[in-house]
């Protein structure tokens, strides 16, 4: 302290540069670090409010401002380690750094993104800039609006839009700035409708054309219709009422949505931009204008997109203002498509359009025949059908056209319908044999190298950081590479035991870069988390103190699960316990690089599929014996897990030599021939009582697998493992939602923690993918690798299939036939029936949509894996035939005479076929009935 007494938060906010006229300017004294210290105090008294600051640095020169870095350096490396954050400095970094390019780097760290919800905080950025340097702002401003996040947490838009507006600026039009602007501007204002809102933005009219061309803005727009108020305008309501008025353009908005459906995006994004088209109703003149933009969203935009350009297409043919050679076009371009309804209603407006263009009916009808591609059996039907019914009333060399194209497609159809077309052109066509795509095993997946170098390894943390979902915006982040993180832990070990302090080194950028993850503030329960808390002890980061490392990772190696996962209130029992064990390692590889002594590590995997080599486990563990030292509990008990089925005689024989505790346990499972594999039943619990968000509780039914070891190999496994195969309660599962927060990203780790036991680990995923019917949680997304995996198929790969392969998320059943497909691929001996059986039971019990289950085996059977799917049925199809749901059956029933060949039926294989093909009446369930009784019957 210099004695002098400080400026605080009580002075006004000025520059200080002037005084009254006829008084004389006191002497300032010289700014000092201490005066800024008692400035964030006052500043922190006062909620964050930068007052105190601004008065502090009002009227000082750049040279006292430069004069206190080095100890505003030394307070931001301070505050880092202790792991304050940095907000407090928010400001003094604004009155101190120098040049554009820092101050805007400053401001757009992630750390500097809370702060008050005092107003008068963004202002406070632009008073102190304007008072050093008003010719820095445009550029900070532009620098800002360049990396602003999209994401709607934080205020670094309010950080620029008060810079803009203090300094009368052009409006930035970066993505960030429009989609927060969106965003922003969307919020309910103290009721006030959204059309006078917008009247009155500052930012309306310049940002106006960047809603239709700037990525993301779609999603937000969205949301505003989700929540806004009843009664009040969404945007596209706002939009023509502005429209109306004459205060913008009807063909800006009109062209803009237009352009944005053709650039495409997800389709919850252009949900929005429908919305807004329909909203403006445009004319038969404006879509006729436009006709050439609507033909083009028919061939691939998302189903909605494509139904309103169909929807618009054809008001314009009823109104006679669509020529036949464009009608004919979209008839091809919706033809071709896989959805039903869209084809469907095609198919309609291609026979009413027969009628009003006779010159042209021919090659209308002709189009019909693209349906003959679809995948859909009764798609194919109806197309058959309307060509049948309508090609007698044509003139000789229109019927000409359409029997040219029906003979060009035929090798499109199936055998029974490839029949009945050949019998509408007069002619015969012999049975083709199985056309079927051979399967090929999937390739052999390769170790990628190891990391051979620091800047490689700082490289691969620093993805594997970037992927980390923001908890409070997303829970989804990209899959986390399970080969990633293994080399990442093994190149962090070795360079560990290589150079401690070169290590340190190297790694302590990434604490400033991912402070927010390596902090351990919301992603402990993730494996980046984990990952996060391997740097901090490599780097120190938090503070060197024993105390802290012990509350962060637990005291010596035989800490439990809850002092291995940081945070004393961590809900350890609501953690899945295949996650539970991935973290605990991962943990205890942080636990491992504070200390100065190193070693063997057992669990490095040898080959893609997660197998250690036997031979260096057993070496690794006399390096251990021979040290003195006891190797760590949780790498000896991944290694077990990790040990292959074929071990050579000889390392057997040496692993008998090991003397030491953890050197007993591997010989003992080696000599076993490796641990044993579980056993997994199934259990069903009829009424359990599930918590789900926001305290609602409820009740579910749900099948629970059960996966059990034989107790004479239970000692044979490590007991820290033994969560991963007693599922005797997988209520406790359910009943905490089926899945831990935010942990779907890791779930691509887990068939690493037990790769030669997928049954097992696919009973945990079923407990997920029974909650995927109506989209609540995931987890389908692994059981491709897991059906790349080894171990035995049981009920715990068939209940998590029946699901999936019904889910509600298109993702999760395409990753379902995904995995049918590589099991049929690989051969593996698995009970095709099973899976059938259990698919009936969710759909009479559970509720699961039968439509979405055939439309998943259909894909597989198309990519080849006709058995497979034929096995499935033969399963399914009695269940479905004794209930009394039909929806789906006559759709289960096509595939069933697709398959039927490939899949070697039999006359009589399906009880209560016969009874559905005997019954009068002309359903599409009788006639696809009949149609593959006597496909059994020809099969013998």
């Amino acid at each position: 302290m210099t004695g002098t007494e400080p400026t605080t938060g009580t002075e006004p906010m000025t520059t200080g540069s002037e005084a009254p006229a006829g008084t004389e300017t006191p002497a300032r004294a010289p700014l000092t670090w201490a005066q800024v210290r008692v400035a964030l105090l006052e500043q922190n008294r006062a909620g964050e409010n930068p007052a105190p600051i601004v008065a502090l640095f009002a009227g000082r020169t750049e040279a006292e401002r430069r004069k206190l870095l080095p100890d505003y350096k030394e307070a931001v490396r301070s505050f880092r380690e202790t792991s304050h954050g940095m907000r407090p400095l928010r400001y003094v970094g604004v009155a101190c750094l120098g040049g554009p390019a820092g101050i805007a780097q400053w401001l757009s760290r992630e750390d500097m993104s809370w702060t008050t919800t005092d107003p008068g905080a963004e202002r406070a950025v632009h008073t102190l800039l304007a008072e050093r340097n008003p010719a820095w702002i445009p550029d900070i401003v532009q620098r800002l609006a360049a990396k602003m996040p999209v994401d709607t947490w934080g205020n670094h838009w309010d950080v620029v839009d008060a810079l803009v507006r203090g300094s009368g600026l052009p409006t930035p039009t970066t993505t960030g700035f429009v989609v927060r602007w969106v965003a922003k501007v969307g919020q309910e204002g103290n009721g006030r409708p959204l059309t006078e809102r917008l009247r009155e933005d500052r930012y309306f009219t310049d940002l106006l054309p960047a809603l239709f061309e700037v990525p993301g803005v779609g999603a937000h727009l969205e949301n505003h219709e989700s929540w806004k108020q009843a009664g009040q305008p969404g945007w596209g309501a706002a939009l023509a009422e502005l429209a109306d008025a004459k205060l913008i353009e009807r063909d800006t908005v009109l062209d803009g949505c237009l352009s944005r459906l053709l650039r495409g995006e997800r389709p919850n994004a252009l949900r929005a931009f429908v919305r807004m088209h329909d909203a403006m109703a445009p004319t038969d003149d404006e879509l006729a204008a436009r006709v050439d933009s609507y033909l083009r969203l028919l061939p691939d935009a998302p189903s909605p997109v494509a139904g309103t350009a169909q929807e618009v297409l054809r008001r314009l043919d009823a109104a006679g203002r669509l020529d036949p050679e464009r009608l004919a076009e979209a008839s091809r371009s919706v033809l071709f498509r896989s959805e039903k309804k869209l084809v469907r209603s095609q198919l309609v407006w291609l026979g009413q359009a027969i009628k009003r263009h006779p010159e042209h009916a021919g090659s209308l009808l002709a189009c019909a025949c693209t349906a003959f591609g679809s995948a859909a059996v009764d798609l194919q039907e109806r197309a058959l059908t309307l060509i049948a019914k309508q090609v007698g009333r044509l003139a000789p060399d229109q019927a000409a056209l359409v029997f040219d194209e029906v003979r060009g497609q035929l090798p499109l159809l199936g055998e029974a319908l490839r029949q009945e077309a050949a019998a509408l052109l007069g002619e015969s066509v012999a049975a083709e044999p199985d056309s079927a795509p051979q399967l090929a095993p999937p390739p052999v997946r390769e170790l990628p190298p190891p990391i051979d170098s620091l800047d490689e390894l700082v490289e691969e943390l620093a993805v594997l950081f970037a992927g980390t979902p923001n908890p409070w915006v997303s829970t989804r982040g990209r899959a986390t590479d399970p080969l990633a993180v293994e080399r990442i832990v093994s190149a962090m070990l070795r360079e560990h035991a290589r150079d401690r302090e070169a290590l340190h080194t190297a790694l302590l950028p990434l604490t400033e870069r991912h402070a927010h993850i390596i902090e351990q503030q919301w992603f402990i329960h993730q494996v980046q988390g984990a990952v996060g808390a391997m740097v901090a002890a490599a780097t120190g980061y938090g503070g060197s103190r024993s105390g802290w490392f012990r509350s962060l990772f637990g005291k010596g190696t035989e800490a439990s699960d809850h002092q291995l996962i940081p945070g004393a209130k961590v809900d350890i029992e609501r953690l899945e316990p295949t996650q539970r064990f991935l973290l605990a390692r991962l943990y205890e590889v942080g636990t491992r690089l504070r200390l100065p002594r190193s070693g063997p590590h057992l669990a490095e995997i040898a080959d893609a599929s997660g197998f250690v080599d036997p031979q260096a486990l057993v070496a690794g563990l006399e390096q251990w014996e021979a040290s003195g030292y006891t190797p760590w509990r949780r790498d000896v008990d991944q290694a077990l897990l990790r040990l292959p089925a074929d071990v050579d005689p000889a390392v057997v024989a040496r692993a008998g030599r090991l003397g030491s505790p953890a050197g007993l346990r591997v010989a003992a499972v080696l000599a076993a021939g490796g641990p044993p594999a579980a056993v997994v039943g199934r259990r069903r619990f009829d009424r359990i009582h599930r918590e789900f968000s926001y305290g609602d509780r409820g009740w579910v039914y749900f099948d629970g697998p059960l996966a059990s070891v034989a107790p004479g190999d239970r000692e044979l496994l490590p007991e820290s493992a033994l969560v991963l195969y007693d599922l005797a309660d997988p209520g406790a599962a359910a009943r905490g939602g089926g899945r831990s927060e935010n942990t779907e990203p890791d779930l691509h780790c887990w068939p690493l923690v037990l790769p030669r036991d997928r049954d097992a680990l696919a009973a945990h995923v079923a407990i997920r993918t029974q909650h995927g019917i109506d989209g609540i949680c995931r987890g389908a997304e692994i059981l491709p690798a897991l059906a790349e995996a080894h171990g035995p198929l049981g009920p715990g790969m068939s209940l998590a299939l029946a699901y999936a392969l019904g889910a509600q998320t298109a993702e999760d059943r395409a990753a379902a036939v995904d995995a049918m497909v590589t099991l049929a691929a690989r051969g593996d001996a698995w009970d095709t029936a099973a899976l059938g059986r259990d698919i009936g039971e969710a759909v009479r019990t559970r509720g699961l949509k039968t439509t979405r289950v055939v439309t998943s085996l259909q894909e597989a059977a198309r990519a080849g894996a006709g058995r497979a799917v034929w096995g499935v049925l033969s399963g399914f199809l009695p269940d479905l035939l004794a209930g009394t749901k039909q929806t789906g059956l006559a759709d289960a029933l096509a595939v069933a005479a697709e398959t039927a060949a490939s899949g070697g039926a039999r006359a009589g294989s399906i009880p209560g076929l016969d009874a559905l093909a005997d019954r009068k009446g002309s359903s599409r369930a009788v006639g696809e009935a009949k149609r593959l009784r006597r496909i059994l019957a020809d099969r013998g």
